[in-house]
């Protein structure tokens, strides 16, 4: 996922700063606090990609955080991992950002979270990302913190979901991407996918349940899923016997699935997938996917 990369859980033996500094260039790293319980399943992608772009420290609760910024540290950006509603307070996480007013506080959700905002006492002005929804932005937005530009983790704690979504979008430089197969059992939704890959470059076939037309020269498949159940499993088994592989390695398949669980997200790899993004998604997401699993 780079995104939803395989991953194990990782001890550090010596100080994440120190760690950091010996594998990156010399540029300025971004400095980010991660507090919560990065070790949980779901966060193992979000955690394991801060760890290879910034300078990270992790900590177990808001307590320990604040200990932390008492002993000099200066992050640009705090990540709070929360794995199940109120497990941080709206008062701790305040306190949190009255330690360190200057650094962008954002939220890590897992997926017994979904439900919060409904139902639960959500942290107010603090940007929330799902588990699932983190990597395919994480890179870009680092990035842009780094420079200076244009990250939308850096927008006013006023900024609403609206107006993050349109400073979320670029200028789509189309490149020569070759062809992709999209798997849908729906028209609407592969013409939204098909159009959102026309606008990089790509070219898209469509292919549902009884389409058997066979597939030669595709670099990847994208796969418009639900749950991952037994039926879409034999769906996308299905969808690889139909593309043929190209120097004898097996098509990457891009999956599509709704709200994911970790076991959804398991279920699809196994059956195949090389990456996993949840809908409803953005069109920048969909294409960074896409570039990545592709080699674009």
């Amino acid at each position: 996922m780079k995104y939803f990369r395989a991953t194990a859980t990782r001890v550090n033996t010596i100080h994440p700063m120190q760690e950091n500094a010996q594998t990156r260039s010399t540029q300025p790293a971004n400095t980010v606090l991660l507090v919560g319980s990065a070790d949980r399943a779901e966060f193992h992608a979000a955690r394991d990609q801060l760890e290879s772009l910034a300078c990270v420290r992790r900590v177990a609760d808001i307590d320990a955080a604040l200990a932390v910024l008492r002993e000099g540290f200066v992050p640009e950006l705090i990540v709070v991992a929360q794995s199940f509603p109120d497990e941080f307070s709206i008062e701790a996480v305040d306190r949190l950002r009255r330690a360190a007013p200057l650094a962008r506080l954002l939220g890590l959700m897992g997926s017994w979270c979904e439900g919060e905002l409904r139902t639960g006492h959500p942290w107010p002005a603090v940007p929330r990302l799902y588990w699932h929804q983190f990597p395919p932005q994480c890179d870009r937005e680092l990035a842009k913190l780094k420079s200076g530009a244009g990250s939308t983790w850096g927008l006013p704690v006023t900024a609403g979901d609206e107006e993050r979504l349109l400073a979320a979008h670029e200028n789509i430089e189309p490149v020569d991407g070759g062809l992709i197969v999209v798997w849908s059992r729906l028209f609407e939704m592969q013409d939204w996918i098909s159009d959102a890959c026309r606008l990089r470059g790509y070219s898209t076939i469509w292919l549902a349940p009884g389409r058997t037309t066979k597939v030669t020269g595709a670099r990847a498949a994208i796969f418009d899923g639900c749950r991952c159940d037994d039926m879409e499993i034999g769906e996308m088994k299905e969808l690889i016997s139909l593309i043929a592989p190209t120097n004898d390695n097996p098509l990457p398949i891009l999956a599509l699935l709704d709200f994911p669980r970790i076991e959804d997200h398991k279920r699809a790899i196994a059956a195949g997938a090389a990456a996993v993004l949840s809908k409803p998604l953005a069109v920048d997401d969909l294409l960074w996917q896409l570039d990545q699993v592709v080699g674009c």
